[in-house]
């Protein structure tokens, strides 16, 4: 089914939102509550690998996926979060606001971040979508905007703002993060895929009592400071055994990864994919160039953080 790509007359011209996806740079996990989520102390970064939506009033209700990762297995209706993300808007606001506009949004996707690899692409399709029905109709209060997109995903608030900042709770209570310079990733992913709430059971199986999650300081400190090698020997993520006992060549890939000079392997969020942080952008050129020969790496893609949050970059 194709959008529409033209306005209609009387009705807004579509709106076209970037949103980028995300790192946990640390991942620290805690324990499950009686809501049967873990206890988090994340930070996370987001990268200027993202998504790009168009919002075109006036439409069908239809949802079209275009881009690198077109072919991937997007869900379709109330079921994509960018359309759960403006039903929940306008759920939100209903009954005070004119929201008639935001009805039958065609919502056309450019995806460029990975699948079903830990690097919130469906969250950032949903910041980006909650960015741009907020511009359709006049701006909305930025609690209410974080309030729909806790309700989406813990990801997705802080995609909303991007840049770097501490995530407790499920991830979705903020504080920005003072970070000196830029980071440079080369993210590996995987053919295969790993179920979140798997990992989760198994982080339990591996794990009956956790300490309480935390952020080191030297993390804090380092990213203050840019100082790359202090990060890769305090950061890690807590999931990584979980993951790792489910699909075991992770760990040959992270160790691959060390071997051509990675300072840091990072499993992003629950995985499969995997993040190595370099020193600069010529070491993540070769750091690509290595890892994509590497066995279970399906791609190597170079990518910097810290990256803005959901914007508008183009009204027509």
């Amino acid at each position: 089914m194709t959008a529409q790509l033209h306005p209609v007359s009387g009705i807004p011209t579509p709106v076209k939102v970037w949103a980028p996806g995300k790192i946990n740079v640390h991942l620290g996990v805690g324990k499950s509550g009686d809501d049967g989520y873990h206890e988090l102390a994340t930070v996370f970064q987001a990268l200027n690998l993202g998504e790009t939506l168009t919002l075109v009033p006036g439409g069908n209700g239809s949802i079209v996926v275009r881009g690198r990762y077109a072919d991937a297995d997007v869900p379709q209706g109330d079921a994509n979060f960018a359309r759960r993300a403006v039903n929940l808007l306008i759920s939100a606001l209903e009954d005070e606001r004119d929201v008639d506009v935001l009805r039958d949004l065609d919502i056309i996707i450019d995806k460029q971040v990975p699948v079903a690899g830990g690097m919130g692409g469906g969250s950032a399709d949903a910041a980006a979508a909650l960015c741009g029905a907020a511009h359709l109709i006049g701006g909305v209060d930025d609690g209410l905007l974080h309030d729909c997109a806790v309700e989406v995903g813990a990801d997705v608030a802080f995609l909303l703002r991007g840049g770097t900042a501490i995530g407790h709770g499920r991830g979705e209570k903020l504080s920005p993060v003072l970070t000196r310079g830029s980071f440079h990733w080369v993210m590996a992913t995987s053919a295969s895929q790993l179920s979140t709430p798997t990992v989760y059971s198994r982080f339990d199986d591996l794990n009956p009592d956790p300490e309480p999650a935390v952020v080191p300081a030297e993390v804090l400190t380092a990213l203050a400071a840019g100082d790359l090698d202090t990060l890769a020997g305090a950061a890690v993520n807590d999931l990584t055994e979980a993951a790792v006992s489910y699909m075991p060549e992770l760990a040959e890939v992270m160790e691959a990864g060390r071997d051509a000079g990675a300072l840091l392997p990072l499993l992003s969020g629950s995985g499969p994919t995997i993040g190595f942080l370099a020193r600069d952008a010529h070491h993540a050129l070769d750091l690509a160039v290595l890892l994509q020969a590497t066995r279970g790496v399906k791609e190597a893609l170079r990518t910097t953080g810290p990256a803005p949050g959901a914007h508008i970059i183009d009204e027509h």
